[in-house]
């Protein structure tokens, strides 16, 4: 079975998920993009979506970032913010526990506007939401567990990942080590 390292070593997850810091511009720019300015009608609701969420210390960087944005936009143009939704969606077999207390913090900490929050297991491969009813959705951490290749990468025989991808990582300075040394060809070792 596929899941994330624990614990802080070179190659857990914790330490090697930045990739959410480097979202945020993104988001606030899309949310910047969503909301207008003051002469556009701004949204009365708001669904922001969090396609395989993250865990831990991660969970709610992207939609964090998300509401954030919103209240500083409102802020700004002196508009009243507009409720928000924030689903975060796993696979069924997530320990959705420690997601949902975490949602209930983000829901605390956020009492200038409404928060409404929950989640929705499932794979993303299916119908999840109501049509027209997602106005943000995010995922930095879905790309690499996608329960199965996209059909575009599988009919062109495209290597979409590594399966064993924590394990590459852990095998690199073996790797480096034999390369410095001329034993043997670094793209020639798998």
């Amino acid at each position: 079975m596929v899941h994330m390292n624990q614990g802080q070593g070179e190659t857990s997850y914790a330490h090697n998920s930045s990739i959410q810091n480097r979202m945020k511009p993104l988001i606030e720019a899309a949310i910047i993009d969503l909301c207008g300015s003051r002469s556009t009608l701004f949204p009365e609701k708001m669904l922001i979506a969090d396609l395989g969420c993250s865990y831990g210390p991660n969970a709610l960087a992207l939609v964090s970032t998300a509401v954030k944005a919103i209240i500083n936009h409102c802020l700004q143009f002196q508009q009243p913010p507009p409720e928000v939704c924030v689903l975060l969606n796993d696979l069924p077999d997530n320990d959705f526990n420690t997601v949902v207390k975490s949602l209930v913090t983000l829901r605390q900490n956020n009492n200038k506007l409404v928060v409404v929050t929950g989640v929705a297991p499932g794979s993303f491969y299916e119908r999840l939401f109501t049509s027209d009813s997602l106005h943000l959705v995010c995922s930095s951490n879905s790309l690499h567990w996608l329960s199965m290749a996209p059909e575009d990468l599988t009919m062109n025989q495209i290597p979409a990942y590594d399966m064993d991808e924590h394990a590459r990582r852990e095998r690199l300075p073996m790797r480096l080590m034999h390369v410095s040394s001329g034993k043997i060809s670094y793209f020639s070792w798998s």
